[in-house]
């Protein structure tokens, strides 16, 4: 009777290791395709925009997928860098203070929509311009994206998916 607990034991634990296995290398996969050309894209930003430092890159999957690298020129002033991940596109520097921050983007979108809940702030590009994209579940507990033209704050474009679940 031990002898097949053992075995019975043994066999769970196998399995366990392999399960947990699969999720990592699936979860690994995953993430390195979102995490795909952020070397390059990083080395391109030093380039193009003089930076001295990188503060953190993002990958933003709009009609084009751009990857917006955040650092410091040698100058010392903030930029962003939108990178198009396509042959055609054209990269963008702009320094931080030319447009909104991401608490103002999130403010613009408060005062025209009820939000009960924001997931999610990063920068994007929407024909070729520059926006915050604000991810929140609204007050008819939507999942819902507003497009926040990264220049002026206004609301350029606004989703919402309906959540089938709630109804």
């Amino acid at each position: 009777m031990k002898k097949k607990k053992g075995i019975i034991i043994g066999a769970l634990s196998v399995l366990l290791i392999i399960v947990i296995w699969i999720f990592g290398d699936t979860y690994s996969n995953a993430r390195g395709q979102y995490t795909k050309g952020h070397d390059q894209s990083v080395e391109i930003a030093k380039e193009k925009a003089d930076l001295s430092s990188v503060d953190y890159i993002e990958t933003f999957n709009g009609k084009t997928k751009y990857h917006i690298v955040a650092g410091k020129n040698t100058k010392s002033e903030k930029v962003f860098v939108w990178i198009p991940q396509t042959k055609k596109g054209n990269i963008l520097v702009k320094k931080q203070k030319s447009g909104i921050t991401e608490e103002q983007a999130v403010k613009n979108v408060k005062n025209e929509h009820n939000l009960k809940e924001v997931l999610n702030v990063q920068l994007g590009m929407d024909e070729n311009i520059p926006v915050w994209e604000v991810k929140y579940i609204d007050e008819f507990d939507r999942f819902t994206y507003d497009f926040v033209n990264f220049y002026d704050g206004k609301i350029q474009k606004h989703m919402a998916i309906r959540n089938d679940e709630k109804s």
